[in-house]
Parts: structure tokens; sequence; C-alpha cells
């Protein structure tokens, strides 16, 4: 999976909570209202995003064992930062810190629940947030035993859409360790351009890694989106 899981950024500094104005160097620039939303309704009351089988909700403190089940599989963190987690103390330290990053208007993340269940499977949001670029990183991870079904595939097309159609994203993006191909595979389907390899850019374990970089712009999304959304024509028919 991505290995943005957490994060590292957040929304500009610079930039006061309504993203309409910002100073530097002693004067203030007024940004053009180009998509007429604001990004704090979101961090005010996130919504609730629902799949054909997932239920995603906020990620909260409560989530430790959930985030510890996912996280104690070495499949799973192989192309991660940190090691297996072993003490379900891991959990709930990683479910405190998402929830505090929530808080701080840094970074959101869903937790994938199946319906009828209470404990996340997995989790998926956006993990950097640029308000000034209109741009925002994505980042997931799934639990072992639930690879292969497509579930991921649903919760990044929910993510996606919410990011592009109700908080005005503009581009999204996600770096990938090379050697991660389920990963790069999920990015291509759900319609992510290849971008190019930045060298060296992750100390991987002790040893630096090549890691992908991933784009997709609103343009792309919605042609995409339009043209899945098309009716079929040509083609063979069968009577």
């Amino acid at each position: 999976m991505s290995d943005e899981q957490g994060g590292t950024g957040g929304l500009d500094p610079a930039r006061p909570e309504d993203g309409r104005v910002i100073s530097g160097q002693g004067r203030r620039m007024a940004i053009p209202d180009m998509f007429g939303m604001t990004i704090p309704n979101m961090f005010g009351d996130p919504p609730v995003l629902r799949t054909e089988r997932l239920v995603l909700r906020q990620v909260t403190e409560s989530d430790g064992e959930g985030l510890f089940g996912i996280f104690a599989e070495d499949q799973v963190t192989e192309h991660y930062a940190w090691d297996t987690f072993a003490d379900i103390a891991q959990g709930h330290a990683l479910a405190v810190r998402t929830a505090e990053q929530f808080r701080r208007r840094e970074a959101v993340r869903w937790g994938l629940v199946l319906p009828g269940s209470a404990q996340i499977i997995g989790t998926c949001g956006y993990t950097r947030w640029s308000q000034q670029n209109h741009f925002a990183v994505i980042g997931y991870d799934l639990a072992r035993r639930y690879w292969r079904r497509g579930l991921m595939s649903e919760a990044v097309a929910a993510v996606l859409r919410f990011g592009f159609e109700q908080v005005a994203l503009h581009r999204v993006e996600a770096t990938v360790l090379t050697g991660n191909a389920a990963s790069a595979a999920l990015l291509d389907r759900a319609g992510f351009q290849r971008e190019g390899v930045l060298r060296g850019r992750a100390l991987h374990r002790g040893t630096f890694r090549d890691v992908q970089m991933f784009g997709l712009t609103h343009a792309d999304w919605a042609a995409a989106a339009a043209a899945a959304d098309a009716p079929a024509t040509g083609g063979r028919t069968c009577g």
C-alpha cells in the first residue's frame, strides 16, 4: 500500500482557516474564489462515505485495536518505514496520532468498516493537504486477509470523488516505494499517471529507496468518470 500513512504535512500555516487570504512579505493577497467552498467545513463535520461493500467513517482514538490488527502483519508493513506492530499499545498510539492530525486540520483519514461491524479493517484518506494549491496526498492500508477483493479500489474511488467534487481539489498525489507492485497497480486502475521516479527519496529501514510519483488531476478524473458513466455503443450485441 502507499507509504504515506500518517503523513508529515498539513494545511499551509500561512493561510487562515477560511483559505481566502494569505499574507507574506508584508502584503496581503486575495485568493480568487474559484470553487466557492472552504476546506474547514470538512474538518468540522467529516462525512461518512459509502461504497457497495464498505462504510468509510472517521478514524478516532477508539480504533487502536483495529489499527493494531492491520499493522501486525509483515506483509502490510513491508513497504512502510516502521516495523510490524508487536504490541496493541502501538495501535492505540497510532489512533491517537491520527485523530490529533485531524483536529489540527493536517489530514483526514477514514476507517474502512464492513456493514454491520464496528472494527476498521483498513484506512484511506488524505495525509497531506495544501489548501493554497488545492492538492492533497492520498494514502491507504488494508488488513492482509481482505486483500485481492477490490475493497481498497472502492475506498480510493470514494475518497477521490469526495476530494474532487466536495472539497475542490485540483490534484491528488501518491508516492509508492519501487517494488510495491500492488499499490502501483491500484493507482493505475484509479486513473493516476506515473510521473517519474524520485531517486533515493525515502530512507526505508536504513536504506535509501527510490519512490514512484503518481498524480491525478481533476480534469483527468472527470474525463474518466464521464467515460465510465457513458452508455456503451457499438460492439457485439446479443439477441
